[in-house]
């Protein structure tokens, strides 16, 4: 290899000192952490098949009766027109009490919202009907006066986690229930003495059969749906109605949300939806 001339001595003197090596380490770290993060996605896509993917009323479909979900689904969400399938737990019979009428179960999920919750309970309230709100920890701890509010207006409460995490599932067993204790007491502790959280919901129905035993275990019921109405995906009021009426039977439990972004188009589906719902012979239940 032949020797460097003064000239080009000259120029890797000024790459090695600074400023200029402070830029060229920058410019590397930069294009490593592009890299690293292109390789997880890449990963991520690649991956197998975690759960059967399935549509309508659920079933279990596996010993663990853990419902229908690939792991292509957690990455659309928020992707308009991507469905999602019907997710349960093992230990929800996805109908709802059934007596002499056919019965359907509201469902809630990611709030409160101080805009869109109280909006969704004075429709409820206008047609007498029983919800779920499977409520998000650090919005619980801004809004406890809806918290309050669905409650006192005999609603039922369920445990979305603290943060959203659709990951929880995949966490250490210890930390994982740790996790669900802080969450589900964050929003029992809104009230004195705290008041019954009976339901776990996983995150984007991310259930895997670690986290399905500790829920179970923390005292909480698996809640799953089988109604999906897509209402994250901001469809429009039409498709979201149109969801409901096309699926809904006897039993069903129907996914909403009234909180994780903008829902004007679940409040209107959901002013359309009850008097609708109403007229097809069906009343409103809570999941049991």
């Amino acid at each position: 290899m032949r020797m460097l001339t003064p000239r080009q001595r000259i120029i890797l003197r000024q790459i090695v000192s600074p400023p200029y090596i402070y830029r060229w380490a920058g410019l590397l770290t930069t294009v490593g952490l592009i890299v690293g993060v292109a390789t997880v996605v890449l990963a991520d896509v690649g991956a197998p098949t975690v759960l059967a993917t399935s549509q309508g009323p659920a079933v279990a479909s596996s010993a663990t009766g853990i419902r229908a979900r690939t792991v292509e689904d957690a990455p659309a969400r928020g992707l308009p027109g991507v469905a999602r399938p019907a997710i349960t737990a093992s230990r929800l019979a996805v109908t709802s009490t059934t007596t002499e009428r056919p019965t359907v179960a509201l469902t809630f999920d990611d709030g409160p919202n101080s805009l869109y919750t109280p909006q969704v309970l004075d429709l409820l309230a206008q047609y007498r009907a029983p919800a779920t709100f499977c409520m998000v920890g650090d919005q619980v701890a801004v809004h406890p006066d809806l918290v309050h509010r669905v409650v006192d207006e005999g609603h039922r409460l369920c445990d979305h986690t603290m943060t959203h995490d659709a990951t929880v599932g995949y966490n250490d067993v210890d930390l994982m229930g740790r996790q669900l204790a802080f969450s589900r007491t964050s929003l029992a502790g809104v009230f004195a003495p705290p008041a019954p959280v009976d339901y776990f919901r996983a995150p984007e129905g991310a259930w895997t059969p670690a986290l399905d035993e500790v829920s179970a275990r923390s005292g909480m019921r698996p809640l799953g749906w089988s109604v999906d109405t897509l209402d994250w995906t901001q469809p429009g009021v039409a498709a979201i109605v149109a969801s409901v009426q096309q699926q809904v039977h006897p039993g069903a439990i129907i996914l909403f949300h009234d909180g994780g972004g903008p829902r004007e188009q679940t409040v209107e589906a959901v002013r359309q939806l009850l008097p609708w719902l109403q007229e097809q012979g069906y009343t409103f239940t809570l999941p049991n």
